[in-house]
């Protein structure tokens, strides 16, 4: 995966350059957005290395990163907090997931919704996304949402548009190192889902009812 998010920063790169800043608020925004179509991992160090190039000023990329980012995430929960549930209800017995399961992670998100916010956005690639989903579903206040999302993605985005700066052509090594982190995050999540999934064909959530 990562193999190829290297051989499209140098694509990633010409097409923003050419873009202005119409590019870098549509291309932060649907990188929250579509999830999986747009990685950061390419998206983010392609500005950074378009402002290392003296292409783009420092400041206003920044902000209009901030606010697509800001405005993508906003609209995957708003897409959630309609839909997400509703849709759940209805077929979620087909990914074992009930009306039971559904009242568990409201309580567990009415006691770690903040500190899932807060430590999920730093999940390596797409992962990271799950966060406004689960915002969305299990709906969480609009406004704690929008202010632990602007003010956690803002050094976020920051740390990525300063790899892109400091990294330049050499941005491969640091691609490596994150699909190590990347392995291990779905590893864990993996781990998570099949223990859920065998708590719920061997009944033993029914225990905890």
């Amino acid at each position: 995966m990562f193999n190829f998010l290297a051989s499209s920063l140098e694509k990633a790169t010409e097409i923003l350059g050419t873009l202005g800043y119409a590019g870098v608020f549509s291309f932060s925004f649907l990188d929250r957005l579509t999830i999986f179509l747009v990685p950061a991992e390419v998206v983010l160090p392609a500005f950074g290395i378009l402002i290392s190039q003296g292409r783009f000023p420092f400041w206003p990329v920044m902000i209009w990163i901030t606010i697509g980012s800001f405005l993508g995430n906003l609209a995957l929960y708003y897409i959630f907090y309609k839909g997400g549930r509703p849709f759940l209800q209805q077929y979620g017995k087909y990914f074992l997931i009930t009306s039971h399961e559904l009242g568990h992670l409201d309580r567990w998100f009415q006691k770690y919704g903040e500190k899932f916010l807060v430590w999920g956005y730093f999940l390596p690639t797409s992962i990271r996304s799950l966060v406004p989903v689960l915002a969305g579903i299990l709906r969480m206040n609009v406004r704690r949402f929008s202010v632990y999302t602007f003010f956690i993605s803002m050094p976020l985005n920051f740390l990525y548009v300063y790899a892109g700066m400091k990294a330049g052509d050499n941005f491969d090594r640091i691609l490596d190192w994150a699909e190590r982190f990347n392995y291990i995050a779905i590893g864990l999540i993996v781990v998570l889902v099949a223990a859920y999934v065998y708590r719920h064909k061997t009944g033993r959530h029914l225990t905890h009812e």
